[in-house]
C-alpha cells in the first residue's frame, strides 16, 4: 500500500509547476509582445506604484491591453504610465531542489514505515 502512495507522490511531482520568479526586462513592450511567442503573463508597474498582472498582453498604438489577473476584465494602460515591466522566468535550481527534497521525504517515509509498527499512531 505504501508503495502505491510513494509512487503516486513521485508521479505528482511531474505535474508540479516549476518554481518561477518575476524578473525585470529591458525589452520594449512592442518588441516583447510582438514576437512569435509572446509571454503569456507580464507584470507592469505604473508611475502611481500600482502593480498589474496582464494575461496575453498586446500593444496597440500607445496602449498596453491585456486581461487582468485575477480575471476582472480587460485592462488598458498607457505606455507613458509604465515604469517597469517584468516577465516570469523559471528557476531550474529551485525546482530541482524541491523535487529532490520531496523524493528524499518519500524515501524517508518508506524506510521508516517499512515496519508497520513504526507507522501507527496507537
Amino acid at each position: 500500500m505504501l508503495g502505491r502512495r510513494a509512487l503516486s507522490v513521485l508521479l505528482l511531482t511531474l505535474y508540479l509547476p516549476s518554481c518561477t520568479f518575476w524578473t525585470a526586462t529591458e525589452t520594449p513592450l512592442p518588441e516583447l509582445t510582438g514576437t512569435a511567442t509572446p509571454p503569456a503573463l507580464v507584470r507592469i508597474t505604473t508611475v502611481d506604484g500600482e502593480v498589474i498582472d496582464l494575461q496575453d498582453p498586446r500593444v496597440h498604438n500607445d496602449t498596453v491591453i491585456g486581461g487582468a489577473v485575477p480575471d476582472t476584465g480587460w485592462v488598458f494602460v498607457a505606455m507613458a504610465d509604465i515604469t517597469k515591466v517584468e516577465v516570469k522566468e523559471k528557476s531550474v535550481l529551485k525546482t530541482a531542489v524541491g523535487v529532490v527534497g520531496l523524493v528524499g521525504l518519500v524515501w524517508l517515509l518508506v524506510v521508516l514505515c517499512e515496519n508497520p509498527d513504526n507507522c501507527t499512531s496507537e
